[in-house]
C-alpha cells in the first residue's frame, strides 16, 4: 500500500537521540487513515461487479485500491475514465482476512469497479 498526501519527506525523516531512532508517529496514523477509511461491500452471488450498478470513486487517502474480502477471489479492477470506455487491470488473488492491492498509483477521483472472476457471494471491505 502507498500513501499519498499524508506523507512527506519531512514526516519520513527520522531523527537520532543518542543511540534512539525516533520515526514521526503520523507515519502509523497516516496508514491508519487508508485502511480507517475502508468501505464495506456486499456482492451477492451470480453478480461478478461491485458495485454491480454505478461507479465507486477513490480518494486521496489512498494512492492504491485495496481490498480484504471475507472469502478468497481472484478480482480486479476497471476504469472509466471521464472521456469514456473502460480500462480492466489484471486479477490478483486477494486471500480471505487480509489486506491487497488490487491496483497501484492511481489519482484521486477515478471512476472504477471491481470485476470478481466468480459469480459466487463475497463480501468484506475496500479502501482507495
Amino acid at each position: 500500500m502507498k500513501l499519498r498526501k499524508h506523507l512527506t519527506v519531512g514526516l519520513l525523516s527520522a531523527a537520532f537521540i543518542g543511540s534512539t531512532l525516533v520515526v514521526a508517529p503520523t507515519t502509523q496514523a497516516a496508514v491508519t487513515s487508508c485502511y480507517g477509511s475502508a468501505k464495506s461491500y456486499t456482492k451477492p452471488a451470480d453478480v461478478r461487479w461491485y458495485p454491480s450498478t454505478g461507479r465507486l470513486t477513490t480518494t486521496s487517502n489512498c494512492a492504491d485500491i485495496n481490498i480484504k474480502p471475507n472469502q478468497s477471489a481472484y478480482v480486479e479492477v476497471c476504469f472509466y475514465p471521464t472521456s469514456g470506455g473502460s480500462t480492466c487491470n489484471s486479477y490478483k488473488y486477494a486471500p480471505a482476512g487480509q489486506w491487497t492491492v488490487v491496483a497501484t498509483d492511481v489519482r484521486d477521483g477515478t471512476r472504477f469497479q471491481f470485476h470478481f472472476a466468480s459469480g459466487a457471494y463475497n463480501s468484506g471491505i475496500w479502501a482507495g
